[in-house]
């Protein structure tokens, strides 16, 4: 599906059947909607699965105006009311998930439960990705495109068809869709939103990630109150392929248990 989203084309897709609960699920920089692949393939049967593409990445149209997690977060919410719905569970990785929280703070009645995957709270390096954007605007994405791919997944998973394929969006991610996320990283804080997060909430990470470290995600748990914290062993930044047993059965204990 496409929309016209504050001005822009933006695609968003769609799996299962409307008639079943809703699973929004917000991807990660430098990839798209298909780095969610194994998961929609588990809750597509059992649910309506939205899987929106940010501005300037998969098939969504490159922002005109800055990019700010508010602004993808208003995104969202502007997508969902499109599409009619009201009532969903939510879930996001690392840029994703700093989206979910503001989502989840603006639409806190309407979202049922929160799994925030390999994010944070805060900026964990303003100044790096000020730079990474600068370095990305003035050489291109293939500049920074080792030191990326070498934190999303393990050395196996790297050599792997889906480690493959995460190189892919990468290469296929423009380098100003890139840049303008990493604008976004350098001045995201949603510490803010934390007291709003009235949800069940998960917060999980992987015990191998550099990108968002361990204890970055456990302090994301601890400003949520109530928030459960797990640790997904052998997982780098990305797990969503590589530990994708894990990552489902943590995304189905939260749905079902909200």
């Amino acid at each position: 599906m496409f929309l016209d989203i504050d001005g822009h084309c933006q695609h968003v897709a769609l799996y299962g059947s409307e008639n079943h609960p809703a699973l929004v699920l917000l991807h990660s920089l430098g990839t798209c909607h298909a780095v969610w692949e194994r998961q929609i393939r588990a809750f597509s049967k059992s649910h309506f699965v939205i899987c929106p593409d940010f501005r300037g990445h998969g098939l969504s149209e490159v922002s005109r105006t800055p990019v700010t997690v508010e602004a993808l977060a208003e995104d969202v919410v502007a997508i969902l009311a499109a599409i009619g719905v009201n009532r969903f569970d939510l879930a996001g990785i690392s840029i994703g998930g700093l989206v979910a929280q503001r989502v989840a703070a603006t639409l806190r009645e309407e979202v049922r439960t929160l799994t925030l995957l390999d994010s944070n709270i805060v900026s964990l390096a303003p100044q790096m990705w000020k730079d990474r954007a600068a370095k990305v605007r003035a050489e291109g994405l293939a500049a920074i495109e080792e030191a990326v791919l070498s934190r999303w997944t393990t050395p196996q998973g790297r050599r792997s068809e889906e480690g493959r394929g995460l190189a892919m969006m990468l290469a296929r991610t423009p380098s100003e869709g890139y840049a303008a996320g990493c604008d976004a990283l350098a001045l995201a804080d949603c510490r803010a939103c934390a007291a709003s997060l009235i949800m069940p909430v998960t917060v999980a990470v992987g015990d191998l990630d550099e990108a968002t470290p361990p204890q970055a995600a456990r302090a994301l748990a601890d400003a949520i109150v109530g928030a459960r914290f797990e640790i997904i062993e052998g997982a780098a930044h990305i797990p969503l392929f590589e530990r994708a047993d894990a990552v489902n059965a943590i995304l189905r204990g939260s749905v079902e248990g909200g």
